[in-house]
């Protein structure tokens, strides 16, 4: 006769024992996991919620950020640095008004408006680069200001005379010596990585009016020395404005052209005769009815220089015209 398995049939007393034991020990290892996970997650949402309170809520008896403006001003301007998008309805009347304007002499430029109270922004052709030229003064001085932040000494006051001879009066030949003290192309590059300026490409060498850029980075530019979120501080801000504003009583011919009679614009010019015509650039924070600007007009390819002018100034009016609120 052949003997059954030794699993089948009912277990012995010592086998029922070790197994209640073992199925014991499996229980409460599982438990312990359970609770073990549970405080885990709660310790981490704990932690996760202090991290928010600690980046979202200001440190009781800390100063807010300083701010270019009080009151509408300053608020507008950290809500285009927070949140501004290109609205497709704007946009579309901006193209319209240029084509208004200037027909098909729209198809020289590009365009881009923004709003600083209420971060409204309008774009014509966006996407084009072009060269600097002149206006590249404006990204230099904000690339000498940054490393001398960054590295916690003041700019000297042989950099400052030539930063102001840069600015209000367009001279290329300090230009370039600020250009090399920069760090020429790379220096630019660095700072912009910081400044928020993703599309601008430096020239090489001392090429530095052969730099090309974009409307978006031009009003990245234009918001870095406008909003408290910036890598720029106040100090910093409000001395490249003030030259820029002095620039913009001396050559009022690009961009203040939309301006309302009596306000301070801060503005950079640009031009330059070039194989297939003249590149004529205006960049600036300008005020219109009421309302902070920043106004950037990019064009290339104009018979005359004149002609490039006009057309800038042209621009410079639809693209107010085209935002809510304009008179």
């Amino acid at each position: 006769m052949k003997r059954a398995p030794a699993h089948a049939g009912s277990l012995r007393v010592t086998e029922r024992f070790a197994f209640v034991m073992m199925f014991t020990v499996m229980a409460a290892f599982v438990l312990g996991l359970t609770v073990l996970a549970a405080n885990s997650g709660a310790r981490a949402e704990a932690q996760r919620l202090a991290y928010v309170q600690r980046t979202e809520t200001p440190a009781q008896g800390s100063e807010p950020a300083p701010s270019t403006g009080t009151g509408k001003q300053a608020a507008g301007a950290q809500t285009a640095t927070r949140s501004a998008r290109p609205s497709k309805v704007l946009s579309a009347r901006l193209t319209t008004a240029l084509r208004a304007a200037l027909g098909t002499r729209a198809a020289h430029l590009s365009v881009g408006v923004v709003d600083t109270a209420t971060g409204a922004e309008a774009l014509y052709r966006p996407g084009k680069r072009y060269h600097a030229q002149g206006i590249t003064g404006a990204d230099i001085l904000a690339a000498l200001l940054y490393q001398h932040q960054h590295a916690r000494r003041p700019v000297g006051r042989l950099d400052a005379r030539l930063a102001a001879e840069m600015i209000e009066n367009g001279n290329r030949t300090v230009a370039t010596r600020l250009w090399r003290a920069i760090g020429r192309g790379a220096g630019l590059a660095a700072a912009n990585r910081a400044l928020g300026l993703r599309h601008t490409v430096p020239g090489v060498a001392d090429e530095w009016g052969l730099t090309r850029t974009t409307v978006p980075d031009q009003l990245r530019l234009l918001t870095d020395l406008s909003s408290a979120r910036s890598a720029l501080d106040l100090p910093c801000r409000d001395y490249e404005r003030g030259l820029m504003a002095r620039a913009a009583a001396a050559w009022r011919w690009g961009v203040p052209a939309a301006a309302s009679k009596g306000t301070t614009s801060a503005v950079t010019d640009g031009w330059q005769a070039g194989p297939a015509g003249f590149v004529i650039n205006s960049i600036g924070v300008i005020h219109h009815g009421g309302q902070e600007l920043l106004v950037v007009v990019l064009s290339r390819n104009w018979p005359t220089r004149l002609a490039g002018i006009s057309a800038v100034r042209a621009a410079a009016v639809a693209a107010v015209s085209a935002l809510p609120g304009s008179p």
